[in-house]
């Protein structure tokens, strides 16, 4: 029922920029190989859904020079028949169209065989602690109503900065959430929204897939998120989800 696209094909730059600010020892390098008690970010990501029994297809959008390390690096991980790769784009939602349309092409059923997949699910592929629980619900719900956004509600106080650098008032969080991945969607109103927004020339400001399809009138029900569902962004952020990981079980 899903295939599950995961967005690769950004630099790192900010995560290399903390990590160079801190001295960190560990050389300066892809961000989603480092590792967390015993496995990368990117071999925990992939992990979150390869045995999932209702995911026929984990496809890859990165940079088309990292595809064969790519995919020895996750040799263990899943059935290589079930992972797939293909080039992404300058920025993130380039490269979700790039990943769509492959999978409109025939890439979404296992061996690349059979049609596109009836959901797609898109997961930041610097998502490596997703609770399973995130991820069943989300699926449930789009199976149900067609789409599933998992949400946290915003904790904090939150102000906004006025010319001046100063507070010019106190925003009120009633209602605001930070959203997450895995954003799930009916695979062909997805695609059919980005290419229309497209010819419209109204993805530039897109920063996540549940914008195609608000701006496309389409519902985006809200499901429960995970504080423990944090994205690496930062030197920072590696360092907690190392600290929040448990130990690796297998192999």
């Amino acid at each position: 029922m899903f295939s599950v696209l995961l967005p690769a094909a950004g630099s790192g730059k900010r995560f290399n920029s903390t990590a160079s600010r801190r001295q960190s020892p560990i050389p300066l390098e892809d961000k989603l190989l480092r590792d967390i008690s015993g496995r990368t970010v990117l071999q925990r990501a992939v992990g979150l859904f390869a045995g999932r029994p209702e995911v026929e297809k984990v496809l890859i959008v990165t940079g088309a020079e990292r595809f064969d390390g790519y995919r020895q690096h996750l040799a263990k991980m899943i059935d290589m028949e079930k992972l797939a790769f293909v080039a992404g784009g300058r920025e993130r939602w380039e490269s979700v169209l790039f990943g769509l349309r492959f999978l409109a092409e025939g890439g979404g059923g296992v061996g690349d065989v059979g049609g596109a997949p009836r959901f797609v699910a898109v997961h930041d592929a610097a998502r490596p602690l997703t609770p399973a629980a995130v991820i069943e619900e989300a699926f449930r719900v789009t199976a149900e109503r067609g789409a599933a956004l998992p949400c946290v509600a915003e904790p904090a106080t939150l102000k906004r900065r006025g010319a001046d650098g100063a507070v010019s008032e106190t925003v009120s969080r009633a209602n605001l959430f930070q959203a997450q991945t895995p954003q799930c969607f009916d695979f062909a109103k997805l695609l059919a929204g980005y290419e229309a927004l497209l010819k419209e020339g109204r993805l530039a400001d897109v920063t996540d897939d549940a914008q195609v399809f608000e701006r496309c009138g389409h519902p985006v029900p809200i499901t429960a998120g995970s504080p423990l569902n944090l994205k690496i962004t930062t030197a920072e952020d590696l360092a907690l989800a190392r600290a929040l990981a448990g130990p690796v079980a297998g192999p």
